[in-house]
């Protein structure tokens, strides 16, 4: 929210589209730097302390910036640092909340008394709440933020979001995640920089599974984001020339989306194919799901809003199972890696995903200009499908043997 409510801040006092994007750029840089550094920390050190500390100094920053802000001293580029800050605070939250569910599932199901599919089932379970809480505050935040920001101004609304942090920050001092201290007598920034090597040794030679998940990830991610970033908007505002109504619509729709995904991962005999053996079946499903996107241009002879739902529905249908995918790449990372590398091993995933996002919508926005637009949309479709067909004779030899009953 403080992210979305600050942008239109600074969209509102300049009145600049450029500076309004750099703003958002800028936020998003860290995500991709910092990951592999937060899951460093959250493997080494205390991963309760890790989020008391992230959730004290988030509070000490919005405490600055509304200041800044009363005081009349909050330029565009010291909000810009603030909310740079702050997300690069969050960005260590994901490895550490991931090294986190691998925790309290050893704690949950020792060894000695349980069943690897009970164990299974629990992070499949954990993951998908997970999503469904993030995608629910990525719903909810910019409705929220729209709504309160013009009503309560910026000094008001920035106030209230440093209590949230401080409720939030009081809510895990009860959280229970034992740690066990890690002996070393390196400096800290030899100690993170080691670790980040090990986890990119684990990945490549070790168990390189993982290399072939971010890789496969990685092209996925950079088709589908640009799809949703870019094509989406472009095609209803412009192509359609439908009304900002259309294109909440279609945003709406992508967050129910998620989180409807996420919900159906740890749904009864849903969530027996969130495993790794079936990760192909998951992208072909990908594949044709997102098809009827494509077939929306073919249909001149329909009305407006047939047309605007099957273009629709292809983005709907994909980022259910996109978000099934999400729960089934978390889960195997806590489920098939050490305790001790949980944390590297998703902070690296998370980097090299969220690095192809940038790539893939600097080239959709190229072919949007260059290239019909049932072309992009089925090329897309049947690549994926592709993809699926490579990935099963990729992970083939890798399907671990069926759990004890």
């Amino acid at each position: 929210m403080l992210t979305f409510a600050a942008s239109l801040y600074v969209l509102d006092t300049t009145g600049s589209a450029a500076i309004f994007a750099t703003l958002i750029s800028v936020t998003n840089i860290p995500l991709i730097i910092f990951s592999p550094i937060g899951g460093a920390l959250a493997d080494r050190f205390s991963k309760k302390k890790i989020i008391i500390l992230a959730d004290f100094t988030s509070l000490f920053l919005i405490a600055l910036l509304a200041l800044l802000l009363f005081r009349g001293h909050a330029t565009i580029f010291l909000i810009g640092m603030v909310l740079a800050l702050i997300t690069t605070i969050s960005t260590c939250y994901q490895p550490v909340v991931s090294a986190a569910i691998a925790q309290i599932n050893l704690l949950k199901h020792s060894p000695a008394t349980s069943v690897s599919e009970r164990k299974a089932e629990f992070l499949i379970k954990a993951n998908a709440s997970v999503q469904v809480v993030k995608a629910s505050s990525r719903f909810a935040a910019p409705i929220i933020a729209g709504v309160l920001y013009p009503l309560i101004g910026i000094h008001l609304f920035v106030a209230i979001i440093g209590v949230l942090f401080m409720f939030s920050a009081s809510i895990n001092f009860f959280l229970k995640l034992p740690h066990v201290k890690i002996e070393n007598s390196m400096s800290l920034i030899k100690t993170i920089a080691t670790d980040i090597r090990n986890g990119l040794h684990y990945i490549a030679i070790k168990d390189n599974r993982f290399l072939k998940l971010a890789l496969t990830l990685c092209v996925i991610v950079m088709f589908y984001t640009a799809l949703l970033a870019v094509a989406l908007p472009f095609i209803i505002r412009v192509i359609f020339a439908l009304s900002e109504q259309h294109f909440a619509g279609a945003k709406a729709a992508a967050g129910f989306a998620t989180i409807l995904g996420g919900v159906l991962a740890s749904r009864g005999k849903i969530s027996r194919w969130v495993r790794l053996e079936y990760f192909h079946k998951w992208i072909f499903l990908l594949g044709i799901v997102s098809m009827p996107s494509g077939f929306s241009f073919l249909l001149p002879n329909f009305s407006e809003t047939a047309v605007y739902l099957v273009f629709v529905s292809g983005f709907f249908l994909a980022i259910i199972v996109f978000a099934v995918l999400h729960v089934l790449v978390f889960a195997t990372i806590q489920r098939e890696v050490p305790q001790e590398m949980v944390g590297k091993i998703t902070s690296l995933i998370i980097a090299v995903v969220i690095a192809a996002s940038p790539i893939g919508q600097r080239v959709m926005g190229f072919l949007l200009v260059t290239v019909p637009f049932p072309v992009i949309f089925l090329t897309i479709s049947v690549t994926t499908l592709f993809i699926a067909a490579i990935t099963k004779r990729v992970f083939i030899k890798h399907i671990p043997a069926p759990p004890d009953s």
